[in-house]
């Protein structure tokens, strides 16, 4: 069975991709108009969706959450503190009860035959978190929104052969761009975002010494439309990535406003 891996929108602007494997689909976050998403599912020609598993609260991640869950009668999975806001703030529209699904760190739980793991990730939401996707010997990993690498994090990225990361922007850039003080102050925080050479030392740790069938297919994610480029990102994480003499299957960039290429992997 296929483990199948695209993104539909990543960056600053809006956030959502898909992730299908043993036999259940699903998206992670919804931060974009549910046309788009929509016309996401069509390209891929994406069957029923399993659920949506949501990260945090920020707009970026959730814009089209409301829409996609009612249209698609899927279930959304999202920690507590998350759903308060989500179900208080009158960001999402009404939530039918039945498709509401509470998740904890650390607390897996399985879709049809998938094993779905929600690891703390440090970002300033209410309580954010990564993904991992396991079943038939497969593993993906989604992380964005880090204001630093934890070990928790490097441990549940550990294995896995698609690896969805942040490397959101250049120090440099944003020391010198147009933002002010204090936001500049929460990008480079602890709970802020990841930067691109913080990108590369993470992944260096992890994919270090993998033999060549183990290596993971790196997509690098959410990048700063103000502070950052993609070959920038690109080039800044292959040189970190060159430096430790760690190699990869492949290293892209995930396109912000356009479907990416789709990953496959087995038969």
């Amino acid at each position: 069975m296929q483990t199948r891996f695209a993104t539909i929108a990543s960056g600053s602007s809006g956030n959502c991709v898909y992730a299908g494997l043993g036999g259940e689909h699903f998206l992670i976050d919804a931060g974009i108009s549910g046309k788009r998403i929509s016309l996401g599912i069509s390209r891929f020609q994406i069957p029923q969706l399993s659920g949506i598993l949501v990260t945090h609260e920020h707009g970026d991640h959730i814009r089209g959450l409301g829409i996609a869950a009612r249209r698609f009668r899927v279930p959304v999975y999202a920690t507590p503190p998350t759903w308060r806001y989500l179900l208080h703030s009158n960001t999402i529209g009404p939530m039918p009860e039945e498709l509401v699904r509470y998740v904890e760190p650390e607390q897996a739980f399985t879709v049809g035959h998938v094993t779905v793991t929600p690891f703390d990730i440090p970002h300033d939401a209410a309580q954010p978190v990564g993904y991992t996707l396991q079943a038939g010997g497969e593993k993906i990993a989604v992380a964005t929104d880090l204001g630093q690498a934890t070990e928790t994090i490097k441990h549940h990225l550990r294995g896995a052969r698609i690896i969805y990361i942040e490397s959101n922007h250049d120090i440099e850039m944003v020391k010198n761009g147009r933002y002010h003080f204090a936001l500049k102050q929460r990008v480079l925080g602890n709970r802020g975002h990841l930067s691109n050479a913080a990108a590369g030392v993470l992944l260096s740790e992890i994919c270090g010494g993998l033999a060549a069938h183990k290596r993971p297919h790196v997509l690098l994610a959410h990048l700063s439309e103000e502070n950052n480029r993609p070959m920038l990102a690109y080039d800044t994480v292959l040189r970190v990535l060159d430096g430790y003499d760690v190699k990869v299957a492949k290293l892209t960039v995930a396109e912000r406003h356009e479907p990416g290429e789709m990953i496959v992997l087995g038969g």
